[in-house]
């Protein structure tokens, strides 16, 4: 992976150099936007009768680089503290259910000065550009669309180009498949890519690709999602085919769907959202199905509380139905 590490490190220092064209510690603070956020997380998994805890403490920056002609681009930084308190099953990033770590979650780099009839180029650590997450944001969230467990990681290192041309806008990815580790591991990658309608309309309409290797499972998708909006109600939904092959039990084809009916109160303090998620594998006994139901509550612009709850439908081979409950309490300053 020699040259994409030539070309990230060449792209990395055009954006540094075209920042530091004017005096840099003068002007660094402006256009930067910062706040500390930190979390406290407590789970219950009835199927494994355990209850866990996560805490994070980190911080979240963004900041617009601008030379004597406007704006070159934007750079984005979110390093966290975050421990574990008899978490299971253990995350990847963790060696332990009671272990603790800097956690990169978004770091990187996109440059916008290029002329119009060229993306722009983002570098680092960024959410991969398919289906909702795309557009919603769910880092530090209870709500999620699940886009780990689709792909195989959430967010990975690469480069990126991105547009927004007339009616439409764009983003096709490659990342090095190490998801945390910037490096390829084991031959690891991954091509991702996202083309749909303004995100900021009533209706929004994506298509998405991926094709990657990820802990030595080779993903191939193709996916279909949708948001419309009306008034303060949102129907959104996702629908991803494609085939998986672990290697020793071959290809197997697989389908992923999620429905979402949400309702914001008016002055925006009040989300509800309920979720029902189908995912269907070749040779898998029974189809698994799932529902989600929570809320999230803004007390302040800094302070908020949400619960979620997930309750497994179908009965799996196991026989013991995944059901899990989740409440977050969250302050940003």
């Amino acid at each position: 992976m020699k040259p994409l590490a030539v070309i990230l490190l060449v792209l990395f220092l055009s954006f540094v150099f075209s920042a530091l064209s004017v005096p840099c510690y003068a002007t660094f603070a402006q256009n930067l936007r910062w706040s500390i956020d930190g979390s406290a997380r407590l789970n219950h998994n009835q199927a494994l009768d355990n209850s866990s805890r996560i805490y994070a403490l980190g911080i979240d920056t963004h900041k617009v680089f601008t030379n004597s002609t406007g704006d070159i681009g934007y750079g984005v930084g979110q390093l966290y503290w975050t421990k574990l308190s008899n978490h299971m099953p253990v995350p990847f990033l963790f060696s332990s259910k009671d272990d603790s770590d800097l956690i990169i979650r978004e770091a990187h780099l996109n440059y916008t000065a290029g002329p119009n009839w060229l993306p722009n180029v983002r570098v680092g650590h960024f959410t991969l550009p398919f289906g909702l997450e795309e557009s919603i944001d769910t880092n530090g969230r209870l709500l999620d669309y699940y886009l780990g467990k689709n792909l195989g990681t959430k967010l990975d290192w690469g480069v990126s180009l991105n547009k927004v041309i007339s009616q439409i806008e764009y983003n096709l990815s490659y990342t090095l498949g190490g998801k945390d580790k910037a490096k390829s591991v084991d031959g690891s990658y991954a091509v991702t890519g996202r083309i749909g309608s303004l995100s900021h309309h009533d209706l929004v309409i994506g298509v998405s690709i991926f094709d990657g290797n990820i802990d030595n499972i080779s993903r191939k998708r193709l996916a279909l999602d949708w948001q419309y909006y009306w008034g303060t109600w949102g129907f959104l939904g996702e629908l991803a085919l494609g085939e998986d092959n672990k290697q020793s039990q071959g290809w197997q084809k697989e389908k992923y769907s999620l429905i979402e009916l949400n309702k914001t109160s008016i002055n925006n303090q009040l989300k509800l959202y309920s979720q029902f998620i189908i995912k269907d594998k070749e040779f898998q006994e029974s189809t698994d199905k799932r529902i989600n139901i929570g809320f999230s509550y803004q007390f302040t612009t800094q302070l908020e509380l949400s619960m979620s709850g997930v309750k497994q439908i179908n009965t799996p081979a196991s026989g013991q139905k995944q059901q899990l409950a989740s409440v977050q309490l969250r302050y940003r300053y």
